[in-house]
């Protein structure tokens, strides 16, 4: 099917980014604040009659009924792309009470539910996950943490560029939910590629979902994409050996920067280098992870870390008593902006210097907080991808910028 058979309003829109992440602005024009809602649309909008779209989120809050190209209405996007013969599957968490409302009280529900029907046995539909529980993880941690579906991607099977072009295996990975605080008052994160492995596998996991919603769930479900990929996949939730939730060997994380070594000689220059670890992160409760990141300050690594929420364990295992002398980025974000707290939602690591074997600047990104229920009782996906371009694209385009921003060195905007 040619990209006339698509929508035409839409097909008139700029080609989604492909291979390149994507960033919003809270504090800039309305364009700016749903950079990630257009790339989204866009790649809806180009999966041609025949193709599929499957889509797994925490919380799909859209409330709006307009439809513009700078502020694009997801649910009325996929309702035109199932009426143009798309299949659309879309699994939703059942836990999410904003203002009152789960996920199948908000307008998006409300649209898509009489369009694609609520079996999961059909072509097309959407569903939610048990209540208390995510569709793979079931176990209730603490005395007050459910299990909980908080993935953020989409996946087309295909798309036609308004070239004409076709690309197929397109995977699409934020940070945000679907809501207009995620637009609007936080800053997240979006990134979109095709590879056919790595899709492959979050269609795998797509499926166990799926399959995994009526039965008891898999605590330790956790599993990987082969490390020889781009994009390499991580898919939760992942159980502790040993009972405790804080065990640092089966934290992947932890296992990450394990492989990072502080100080190596440049391939391209043969100078001595340091390694550089930076983090945006909108929950960190992890000691282990935290420890970590103490060890390789005190080895030498710059570590640069711009949070919203942290607890007091993390604080302390980052304190300057446990850093051996050396200075490490600690960066508290709340940001007062027109009556708006603006703080980043994101989740994603940048790694540039000596990693394994290489020296391939590496970003970390998806739906998964350094939160313990991220590790242990939840539905997540965490993408790695290595790639020089798409780090220099976290990094000049979003991380300096949250960062200063969050200290007060640069206005919002």
């Amino acid at each position: 099917m040619s990209s006339l058979g698509l929508v035409s309003a839409q097909a008139a829109e700029p080609d989604p980014l492909i291979g390149a992440p994507v960033f919003n602005n809270p504090a800039g024009s309305e364009s700016e604040q749903y950079t990630i809602y257009q790339q989204l649309a866009r790649i809806i909008d180009r999966v041609p009659a025949g193709g599929y779209i499957e889509m797994s989120w925490f919380e799909f809050g859209v409330s709006y009924t307009t439809d513009t190209t700078n502020k694009p209405n997801i649910p009325a996007r996929l309702v035109k792309a199932h009426q143009r013969g798309v299949n659309v599957r879309t699994i939703l968490d059942n836990n999410v009470k904003d203002n009152g409302r789960s996920n199948d009280d908000w307008p998006a529900y409300k649209t898509l539910a009489p369009e694609l029907g609520t079996s999961d046995s059909a072509s097309s539909f959407i569903i939610l996950c048990p209540n208390h529980k995510g569709c793979i993880a079931k176990r209730k941690i603490y005395d007050d943490t459910y299990a909980y579906n908080h993935n953020k991607f989409l996946l087309a099977s295909k798309i036609v560029l308004n070239s004409g072009a076709n690309v197929s295996n397109v995977v699409f990975q934020s940070s945000g939910n679907l809501g207009e605080w995620d637009a609007h008052t936080s800053w997240n994160n979006a990134v979109t590629w095709s590879e056919a492995a790595s899709f492959a596998n979050y269609h795998h996991y797509f499926g166990d979902q799926v399959s995994s919603r009526a039965g008891s769930g898999n605590d330790n479900y956790y599993w990987v994409g082969d490390s020889a990929n781009q994009f390499k996949t991580h898919f939760f939730p992942r159980k502790e050996t040993n009972g405790d939730l804080n065990q640092a060997s089966t934290d992947t994380i932890v296992s990450i920067l394990n492989s990072v070594s502080c100080s190596y000689t440049g391939e391209t220059d043969g100078k001595k280098h340091q390694t550089d670890v930076r983090i945006v992160m909108w929950s960190f409760s992890r000691v282990a992870v935290a420890e970590k990141l103490a060890s390789l300050v005190r080895a030498g690594c710059w570590v640069d870390v711009a949070y919203t929420n942290m607890n007091d364990g993390v604080k302390n295992a980052l304190s300057s008593s446990n850093l051996g002398g050396k200075e490490m980025g600690l960066t508290k974000c709340a940001v007062a902006w027109q009556g708006r707290n603006l703080r980043p939602h994101s989740k994603y690591m940048l790694i540039d210097g000596a990693y394994d074997d290489d020296q391939i600047p590496r970003v970390f990104t998806g739906s998964h907080n350094y939160a313990i229920s991220a590790l242990r009782n939840a539905d997540e996906s965490l993408i790695r991808i290595r790639s020089p371009e798409v780090h220099e694209a976290y990094l000049r385009q979003n991380f300096y910028k949250v960062r200063d921003t969050c200290s007060g060195k640069i206005a919002p905007g």
